[in-house]
């Protein structure tokens, strides 16, 4: 489905509900069928060719990549509306007012930040065979991370928030409101009585920028599926020749969750893989 495309049908949609009269949308949440219906009167208002057989990727789409801004449309942008992804219930995005300061729709808040610590992380362990079948994408970034341990070296080396343990539990989980690219449990607090704090973790390519929406609904879905009071999430992304730039959020606790609209840079760090990865 063409970006161009897109655009038309996100503006078509925008100027559907907007009250001039108030200065405000009707409606700002967009349904999977509200976005297929106006697919395809977009079609016969422009002569477009997009299909309305899968509205649920009709924003991830959208915004992958660097230039998810220049994407969204100009007169949206001009009246400080941006969107956020909805999941679940029929949901497909939500229109958002432009928070305090911001100036671009879809502001990459958590770009690599070249002079964060480095650390070394070997990737002699990894065969040769499968290192030559390496690829860009964030099922290969998951998996190299994880197999190097690279999240467990994290927090043992540059973590705010301290663990006494770590280990993953599972990668690509796909639950009803979101998709966890990697789960992690930790213990923190007394050895001898530790307290159980779920690691989420959302990882990228490195054209793509960590978008806070995403990473705040996996915290709010593994509360909802785990009987823990912390969640620390992080964000992981691709450094092209040199490895992966790790983000450290600041840890929520349950108590908070429900208020959560913003995320918090707790620590970073670069992690030099050595040798070099295909792929990464």
């Amino acid at each position: 489905m063409a970006r161009s495309q897109k655009t038309k049908v996100v503006e078509h949609l925008f100027d559907k509900y907007w009250n001039a009269s108030t200065g405000a949308l009707d409606k700002s949440l967009m349904s999977l069928d509200d976005v297929a219906q106006a697919i395809r009167e977009c079609n016969d208002l422009y002569g477009s060719t997009l299909s309305d057989r899968n509205p649920a990727n009709f924003m991830k789409d959208l915004l992958r990549g660097a230039n998810a801004s220049s994407n969204w449309p100009t007169s949206v942008a001009a009246k400080r509306f941006a969107a956020v992804q909805r999941t679940g219930d029929g949901e497909c995005f939500e229109f958002i007012p432009y928070r305090p300061g911001q100036t671009e729709p879809f502001p990459d808040a958590f770009g690599v930040r070249e002079d964060a610590p480095r650390y070394p992380v070997q990737s002699i362990s990894i065969p040769l065979v499968t290192k030559s079948l390496g690829r860009s994408d964030e099922t290969w970034l998951v998996q190299t991370a994880i197999n190097l341990r690279v999240v467990e070296t994290h927090f043992a080396v540059a973590a705010a928030f301290p663990l006494l343990e770590l280990a993953h539990l599972q990668m690509g989980i796909k639950l009803r409101s979101t998709e966890i690219d990697a789960l992690f449990l930790g213990k923190t607090g007394d050895p001898q009585r530790p307290e159980s704090v779920l690691v989420t973790c959302e990882a990228k390519q490195a054209k793509d920028p960590l978008i806070q929406s995403q990473i705040i609904n996996q915290v709010r879905a593994a509360f909802a599926e785990a009987e823990v009071d912390t969640v620390v999430p992080i964000g992981l992304r691709t450094i092209k020749g040199v490895g992966f730039y790790l983000t450290e959020f600041t840890a929520v606790k349950r108590s908070e969750v429900s208020a959560l609209e913003e995320l918090t840079l707790a620590s970073d760090a670069i992690y030099e893989l050595r040798p070099p990865v295909k792929g990464i």
